[in-house]
This record gives structure tokens, C-alpha cells and sequence, in this order.
């Protein structure tokens, strides 16, 4: 986290203070253009031609039990030749407010020694206030649940006016990392020159992306807002970035329309079946009431958007204080809610898969290796294709670039499928071999089929359901496990009985921080120049 400016300092200036005042002063030019020439081939800011500001946003939480990926989302970014990943660190402030203002400062880097040293004290405090809680839970499994809430209840009456003021430290933090520095600001809205508007339809890509971004960036950077209204807004962003990426013609993400939201915010669980009405009714007023206040959010952050900042943060301040004795109320619902699912996430593990022959499972797995290989040779050579189109010009003006831009993406598409046309031709026989072998598979499947019986309909399967039973068995096999290792910290934070909000918020973070998701890359902020948002992913 150290910053590099005090040892550019050294490496640069001072040497070229101890140089001759007879040496020329071409000769001084050059080894400055050397230096800084070597400092951008090192990775490292060029001092001489600084670059935009670089902003990094943490990564959505997942939703209870999904899966993990290994890399960011969209393709690897590059800026100025320097990849655009997040600066070492980051992944402990996955669920503070302050992430993309430090990413920023660390990516530049221009971290003050002061605001190093808070950073540390804080990530200091935090931790010893996660270990104070986990502590806690070191009793006895078979422990009632009336006791343990008793205890619990009693540890948050001493630990949460502690957490209240670890979070007004976190958000001291967050405006001091906005503020300070050598750029002295690194506000996402503060070069922003696009506006929202809010009596025009959103049928534009960039009105769609727009919204997105700013409701994405007052999360993290619009003061006045309570840590629950953080979160619904982090919340909002979420479900305005599905919108956002349908409008941009972008793949949409594995579906999470059966997850809901709960406490504490951003935390996401997909509903158990068999609930019953009376809880199916607290789960819809619940629902409700949460929609509401991210509506109210919404509604204000669109048309405060052009106001001066002085008004915007008296707005926002306002909103909070007539929120929150809802959001006392929208908690208390959550607590009503969390007793009847608790044990809903507690059960042993699944039914065993439908039978399959060892034989038969060892020529599914060596056929799907083959195909994927073929596939990815596939996606390879399509990658190429594409890769050799040439990218539009950096100098052109922010529209220009959005043109140019959409007509990059239509040539790398008619790329992609010649080169796909051509692998075909090239590996028509390779792909006939895999087509024999599937069909094998099939047949060999639909006769172990007939011998058994769907366990839910009670009818002979055949070698679709088969093949689609053994592959639910697996992922709830998987799932279970996921949930009862890496995704513990997350159940605790979301049903455990007898813990505070802000208890619940301390340790989802806690747990966020442990499944160590891939960071997005970063994105560029909004410049003076630019008439419309630059696309996020």
C-alpha cells in the first residue's frame, strides 16, 4: 500500500539536482525523457504525463451457495499499456464504502502517509471487532437456540456502540479519501459533464447506462446517507446493471431472478420450497417495504443529479432522517422472517444421484473433456480473428469513439464467424467422431434409464431426465457443500438470531472478504469531454 511518489522523488529528481549546471541541456531533457519513458514500461505512473483517473468498484455479493468464478467479469482491460486490475489490497475492503476512492489512490499511486496509516488503524479496529464476535460462536453445537440468542443479545448491547463508531470512522474515511491527496480530489462525479434527465425515457443505451453508473457511484461516494441506505443503493445498482447490459446488447448473467434480497443489505438467498403462506406474506410485505425505500432512493439521486452539492447532500441528509425509522421497521420484519428460515439452511445433505455405471460416467467425462478441447480450440481461433481487427483510434473525440467503437464490435463479429466457418471445415471429421461417441452415450444412457424411476414423479425416466436428476443431485451436492464450508460466515450473518444490524453488516464483510472473488478491473471516470457515460463492462 506504501506509495511510490516519495521513491520517485528519489530515482528522479533529486540525481538530476546533483547534475552539473555545465551540463547541457539537451542532455538534461533526454534523461528525463528516459527516466519517464522507463517508469511507463515498468508499470509504474509516468510523472511527466499523468494518466485519467482509474476507479475500481468492488465485486456484487453472490448470491447464498453460488458458485465462485475465477476471473472478473468482461474481458481484461488495458490503459496507456498498463493492465487495468485492482491495486494489492483491495480484496480486504470488499464491503466498505471507501473501496473505489482507495483503489484509485493506489492505483495511481498517490496514497498520503496519513491517510496510509488510518486505512491500517481501521482494517486494524475491524478485525479485532470480527474475532470479538466470532468468539462468540465457540460453544457447544447442541446449545438451545433460546440460549445462545440470550447470549448473543447480550454481547451486541456491548459490541454495537463500538460498530456504530467503527462506522462513522469508515465513512470519515471515505470522505478523506475523496478529498485528499496530491490531486487533492478524487470525486467520481466531480469532472462529470453528462447529466441525467429526469423527463427523458430510458430507451438509449446511455441514458440506461448512465443511470446505472451514477446511482452505482452515490454507494460510494454521495455524503448523508446511513449505512443501510449504502446498501440499498448498492443493491439498486445491482439490479440496474442487468438493465443496463440488456440495453447494450451485452450476455446477460447467470439468471438470479429467484434471489431475493435480505439482511443485511446486498446479502442474497434463493427461497426454500414449501413456505408457508403466513411466511410467503412476511417475505411479501418485507419486499415490499424494501422496494419502497430503494424507489425513494432512486427517485431522489435522478433528480438531485443536476443540482449543486450543497443541495444534493442537504437532499439526501433529509431522505435519511425520514428513512430511517422505516429501515428500524424493515429490520424488525427481516428478524420476524429470519426465525422461521433459520433452519431452513441447516439440513443434512442431499438425496443421493440416480445410478449411473462407472463405465458409462468415465465415457461422459473423457467425451465432454474432448468436446471442450474442440470448443476451445473453437473459441480460440475465433478469439484471434477478432484480436487482429484493428481497434478504433485513441484520438478521437468521446462520441467518435462510441461509433467507432460499435462499428469495431460488428467487424470482430463477422470475424469470429469466417473464422468459425473455417475451424468447421477444417475439423469436419473431428467433430462427425464426437458426434458417434454422443450418440453411443445416449444409448447407453436411455437402456440404464428404463430400469429406474423418477423419485419426485415416480415414472420411468428416460435418458434426459436421467442425465438431468444426476446433474440437480450433483450442483445440490455441491451447493451443500459450498454452503457448509466457504459460505458459513455468510448464513450466520443473514439468520443467526440475537445479532445487531450493525453485527450482521461486520461480519457479512467478514464473509464477503473470505469467498475472495475476482475484482472487476477498473474503469475510467467521467471526464469534462465526455457528452454520454463511457460504457462500464
Amino acid at each position: 500500500m506504501r506509495t511510490n511518489c516519495r521513491e520517485a522523488k528519489k530515482t528522479v529528481v533529486a540525481p538530476l539536482m546533483q547534475i552539473p549546471a555545465r551540463l547541457s541541456f539537451g542532455l538534461v531533457c533526454g534523461l528525463l525523457w528516459w527516466t519517464a519513458a522507463a517508469r511507463a514500461q515498468s508499470g509504474l505512473v509516468d510523472l511527466f504525463n499523468p494518466l485519467e483517473p482509474i476507479v475500481f468498484f468492488p465485486p456484487p455479493p453472490p448470491v447464498f451457495g453460488a458458485k465462485i468464478e475465477n476471473t472478473p467479469p468482461g474481458q481484461a482491460r488495458f490503459y496507456q499499456g498498463r493492465r487495468v486490475l485492482a491495486p494489492d489490497g483491495m480484496a480486504d475492503f470488499v464491503s466498505d464504502g471507501f473501496y473505489p476512492a482507495l483503489s484509485t489512490r493506489l492505483y495511481a499511486p498517490e496514497l498520503s502517509r496519513a491517510l496510509e496509516a488510518r486505512v491500517r488503524s481501521y482494517h486494524a479496529k475491524r478485525l479485532l471487532q470480527v474475532s470479538a464476535l466470532l468468539d462468540q460462536f465457540v460453544t457447544p453445537s447442541d446449545a438451545p437456540d433460546d440460549t445462545r440468542e440470550r447470549e448473543l443479545l447480550a454481547f451486541a448491547a456491548t459490541q454495537t456502540p463500538q460498530l456504530v463508531a467503527l462506522e462513522i470512522e469508515a465513512e470519515q474515511l471515505r470522505e478523506a479519501l475523496v478529498t485528499d491527496g496530491l490531486r487533492n480530489d478524487v470525486n467520481w462525479n466531480g469532472q462529470r459533464r453528462w447529466k441525467l434527465d429526469a423527463g427523458q425515457g430510458r430507451n438509449d443505451w446511455a441514458e440506461v447506462e448512465g443511470e446505472f453508473q451514477v446511482v452505482r457511484a452515490t454507494a460510494f461516494y454521495q455524503p448523508g446517507l446511513t449505512s443501510q441506505q449504502r446498501g440499498l443503493v448498492r443493491e439498486l445498482a445491482m439490479e440496474l446493471q442487468a438493465i443496463a447490459r440488456k440495453a447494450r446488447g451485452q450476455p446477460s448473467a447467470r439468471t438470479e431472478s429467484d434471489a431475493m434480497f435480505f439482511s443485511p443489505e446486498t446479502s442474497r438467498f434463493r427461497l426454500p420450497p414449501n413456505l408457508s403462506p403466513a411466511l410467503r406474506e412476511r417475505i411479501g410485505v418485507y419486499n415490499s417495504q424494501k422496494s419502497a425505500l430503494k424507489r425513494e432512493l432512486r427517485e431522489l439521486i435522478t433528480a438531485q443529479d443536476r443540482a449543486e452539492a450543497r443541495e444534493r447532500n442537504a437532499a439526501f441528509v433529509a431522505l435519511a432522517d425520514r428513512q430511517w425509522p422505516h429501515l428500524g421497521i424493515l429490520e424488525r420484519l427481516a428478524d420476524d422472517i429470519r426465525v422461521e428460515l433459520a433452519g431452513r439452511f441447516t439440513s443434512g445433505p442431499p438425496a443421493a444421484p440416480p445410478w449411473i455405471p462407472t463405465q458409462l460416467m468415465d465415457a461422459i467425462r473423457s467425451y465432454n473433456d474432448d468436446r471442450d478441447v474442440y470448443f476451445g480450440e473453437l473459441r480460440f481461433q475465433t478469439d484471434y480473428a477478432a484480436a487482429r481487427v484493428p481497434p478504433p483510434a485513441f484520438s478521437a473525440t468521446p462520441d467518435e469513439r462510441v461509433q467507432q467503437q460499435r462499428a469495431h464490435m460488428v467487424r470482430q463479429a463477422e470475424a469470429r464467424r469466417q473464422a468459425t466457418l473455417d475451424f468447421q471445415q477444417e475439423h469436419a471429421a473431428r467433430f462427425a467422431a464426437l458426434e458417434l461417441r454422443y450418440k453411443a452415450i445416449r444409448l447407453g444412457l436411455t437402456t440404464v434409464a428404463e430400469k429406474q424411476t423418477d423419485r419426485k414423479t415416480g415414472r420411468p425416466m428416460d435418458a434426459d431426465t436421467l442425465l438431468r436428476q444426476h446433474a440437480i443431485s450433483m450442483e445440490e451436492f455441491n451447493t451443500f457443500g459450498r454452503e457448509s464450508v466457504i459460505y458459513t460466515h455468510y448464513r450466520m450473518a443473514m439468520f443467526q438470531r440475537g445479532l445487531s444490524p450493525e453485527q450482521r453488516r461486520l461480519l457479512f464483510g467478514y464473509a464477503l472478504a473470505g469467498l475472495a472473488q475476482p475484482l472487476p478491473y477498473g474503469e475510467l471516470m467521467p471526464r469534462k469531454a465526455a457528452t454520454k457515460p463511457y460504457p462500464s463492462f
